[in-house]
């Protein structure tokens, strides 16, 4: 997100960028603080030798909110610089539409099936990013599909949903 300008000012960070740290940071600390109190209602161990379910998330939790304590006296230590001149403009109307899509996704997919879903969500994220190719769009998104329907399927037998429209 930030940058080293390239002006006399030396290493910084903009306004906007300081900004959207602060916010990513605060972001990560309420998600980290909320799966440790979701943790704290995980069973308790059986055994001894047992770490108990809460365990690890209340690690990675408390793991995530000291790195981004880091970033916090990262971002606070450095200076504020004028910010370059853009580039180019942002594409907020992509990240809104792949927002959209993601949702249409989440809903289709009990009617659809995981199939389906996850093909026309890929091409669809695929078609957004810019690659157009016709053969290549089919292509990715069957092997990220198959990909995602092994690990879940088979390595975590985690079943993905079949779709009421095919039962």
């Amino acid at each position: 997100m930030s940058s080293l300008p390239s002006g006399a000012a030396g290493p910084g960070i903009t306004a906007t960028d300081r900004m959207a740290h602060l916010v990513i940071i605060a972001v990560l600390c309420l998600i980290a603080v909320c799966a440790i109190v979701t943790a704290t209602g995980f069973p308790a161990a059986l055994t001894e030798t047992d770490v108990g379910a809460a365990r690890f998330p209340i690690l990675y939790s408390a793991a995530l909110i000291a790195l981004s304590l880091i970033l916090l006296v990262q971002t606070l230590t450095k200076p504020v610089v004028g910010a370059e001149p853009a580039t180019t403009r942002p594409r907020y109307g992509m990240v809104a539409a792949a927002m959209v899509l993601m949702v249409i996704d989440f809903i289709v997919i009990d009617y659809l099936g995981y199939w389906p879903a996850a093909l026309l969500l890929l091409a669809g994220l695929m078609l957004l990013l810019g690659l157009r190719s016709m053969i290549w769009t089919p292509v990715i998104a069957i092997i990220i599909s198959v990909v995602v329907y092994l690990l879940f399927d088979y390595a975590l037998n985690v079943p993905l949903p079949t779709g009421s429209l095919f039962e």
